[in-house]
């Protein structure tokens, strides 16, 4: 089983194969000295995840004996310091948790109807296909939107843009112009313009911006102190460990590979459907305040749980929500994450009595497709183990 789809999917399939990094430091911590096998087996999922290209990583699990983490490799390429517990990180797609609740919650107040066409919310200039397209199909990836990640720049390009402002609005123009994948509502396909619009939507239902509204509604009630809508802030605030891209080729200066940390970047280019910096405490409390009912009613969570097929027999999509069953036959929900310098894993069975949160801060971009293997086994481990 392979689960991570994360923000940029499309650019992880154009990644180059890179040399193992040896694992640096490691590290496990807990409430309980129970389950050691299963720490063990954690940390050595984490270490294999530094080889395989990933810088650092951290990972907070939540079993059968309490919360405990496990750390490996190094906060920066070439140093000696370890990835800083409760570090924040740039969670790519798990915003899209985060956007969707938004959007449920506008629907439970009778402000915007899942199965309308968007024709109600944006104007056809910006979405042609309008009057085809529901807010159901956005939020489940059906609505055969041309994704947007894959027109954004890479390599070297996206190191000299990488501070560029990017205006929602006419990535979500541009995008919506070019053929459909798919006619609307036929298919799943996995597209960052359906949560690009989404954030339009809530901006223009409630007359605030995004951000503000992801702070009002999620952010401050459950008091997700290291949790934030950048928008076009390019630094990363508090302790954070450092993701970074090779330059290579062409792109490299007098032909010799670099390493370029890009841990500053504008997060526009993700916006509503990947720009949140969070931690691994907050996206857990996050997780469990969704589950419990504390950010939505029954009837919302009903429909966030309406689920379409992912591409796997084990994989479904909800409304801005993955549902993975695991080899045990356990239900995983949540979602993954990637942006360039990071990787992102956040689950949670539906009882809250196991979960995972994980962070990896990558040596390259588009990350090496190796650290599918280790994620997989950190998800299968920490919440079937």
């Amino acid at each position: 089983m392979r689960i991570v789809r994360p923000l940029l999917a499309t650019l992880l399939t154009t990644a180059i194969g890179m040399t193992a990094l040896p694992a640096h430091a490691a590290s496990v911590g807990g409430t309980s000295e129970s389950g050691s096998g299963g720490r063990e087996r954690m940390l050595r999922h984490v270490q294999d995840l530094t080889r395989s290209g990933a810088v650092g990583a951290q990972v907070q699990v939540t079993d059968q004996n309490g919360t405990w983490t496990a750390r490996a490799g190094t906060a920066r390429a070439g140093s000696g310091a370890p990835v800083p517990r409760e570090g924040r990180f740039r969670a790519g797609s798990a915003t899209k948790m985060f956007t969707a609740v938004v959007l449920l919650q506008l629907a439970g107040e009778g402000r915007v109807s899942l199965d309308a066409p968007l024709a109600r919310y944006v104007p056809a200039e910006l979405v042609p296909a309008a009057e085809h397209i529901t807010v159901r199909m956005l939020l489940q990836h059906t609505s055969g939107l041309h994704d947007v990640a894959r027109d954004l720049p890479q390599g070297g390009e996206f190191v000299r843009t990488r501070l560029r402002h990017y205006d929602a609005a006419a990535l979500v123009r541009e995008a919506a112009a070019r053929p459909a994948e798919f006619p609307p509502g036929t298919e799943y396909g996995y597209s960052n313009t359906n949560y690009l619009v989404a954030g339009l939507i809530i901006e223009r239902v409630t007359g605030r911006p995004y951000a503000e509204e992801v702070g009002r509604r999620i952010i401050k009630p459950l008091r997700l102190r290291d949790t934030s809508v950048p928008e076009d802030t390019s630094s990363l605030p508090g302790p954070h460990a450092h993701g970074y891209l090779w330059l290579r080729g062409t792109d490299a200066p007098q032909g010799r590979a670099r390493q370029v940390d890009v841990t500053e970047l504008n997060p526009s280019m993700a916006g509503a459907a990947g720009e949140i910096v969070s931690s691994t405490r907050d996206l857990d409390t996050f997780l469990t305040s969704l589950t419990s009912g504390k950010l939505l009613r029954p009837a919302e969570w009903k429909e966030m749980n309406r689920t379409v097929s992912a591409g796997g027999p084990d994989s479904r999509y909800g409304l801005g929500l993955k549902q993975e069953r695991l080899s045990c036959g356990r239900l995983a929900v949540g979602h993954t994450g990637g942006i360039p310098g990071f990787a992102t894993l956040a689950f949670t069975t539906p009882d809250r009595s196991r979960r995972v949160v994980l962070s990896a801060n990558l040596a390259d971009w588009p990350a090496d497709p190796g650290i599918g293997e280790p994620i997989d086994k950190v998800l299968e481990d920490a919440l079937c183990g």
